[in-house]
């Protein structure tokens, strides 16, 4: 099996399309951590030539357990492309509060703070979730059109 790179590109089939899934971040402790991926909302009936495009805009990041998907086929390995020289890992993620549904949590990964919000601004809203997805999970929401801004 081929050693998972950042910037790899993979494709996840969906009942509607592909799905494609890129990687951002290697985990800094194998044993407690797992990779990053942006994810794009766009569902292709075929894999374009020009997939990297596919992550310019309209994506949303999630932790999601790329090696182990590799191994077990639930992902396929499209191509390589280099992240480009500006990109930064985001700062900042959010999660329901798990005592309140209707209230926030955002979390700072740099400096490993987490707040408590009753609403979000906007910007907040487009900040991605804090959670690991799994490959069930992802074929979901992007088969039902979820979206950071809707998640509310």
């Amino acid at each position: 099996m081929k050693k998972i790179q950042l910037g790899d590109i993979y494709s996840i089939l969906t009942n509607k399309g592909h799905g494609f899934l890129q990687l951002v971040k290697l985990p800094d402790n194998e044993r407690n951590d797992i990779e990053l991926v942006r994810v794009s909302y766009d569902l292709r009936t075929k894999i374009p030539d020009d997939i990297e495009r596919i992550f310019l805009k309209d994506f949303f990041y999630i932790q999601f357990p790329v090696k182990e998907a590799l191994k077990k086929g639930l992902i396929e390995f499209i191509k390589n492309t280099n992240l480009s020289n500006e990109f930064t890992v985001p700062r900042y993620f959010r999660t329901e509060h798990y005592l309140n549904p209707a209230e926030w949590l955002i979390i700072d990964k740099k400096a490993n703070e987490v707040k408590h919000f009753k609403s979000l601004t906007e910007d907040q809203l487009k900040l991605s979730p804090n959670s690991v997805w799994n490959d069930t999970y992802l074929k979901e929401r992007l088969e039902e059109g979820w979206k950071l801004e809707n998640w509310k």
